[in-house]
């Protein structure tokens, strides 16, 4: 498997993290006071935060990435 496969393959699991943490997490903290994972309301914005801004920097690479190609 190549760096682009990888990246790809990655770019899926962190879409899927940011699923499960807005679609299911942050309802939950909002409804009991804490996540299915015991987070916190606040946590859980947070690890949304941080998987977006993941998401954001691996989409980066695969542009540069498809740039290079071309």
């Amino acid at each position: 498997m190549d760096q682009f496969d990888t990246l790809i393959e990655q770019l899926g699991q962190l879409n899927e993290r940011a699923r499960q943490l807005e679609d299911v997490d942050y309802i939950t903290a909002s409804y009991k006071g804490f996540s299915n994972e015991g987070l916190t309301l606040d946590e859980v914005k947070d690890q949304i935060t941080e998987v977006h801004h993941q998401i954001a920097t691996l989409e980066r690479q695969l542009d540069d990435m498809s740039d290079d190609l071309s």
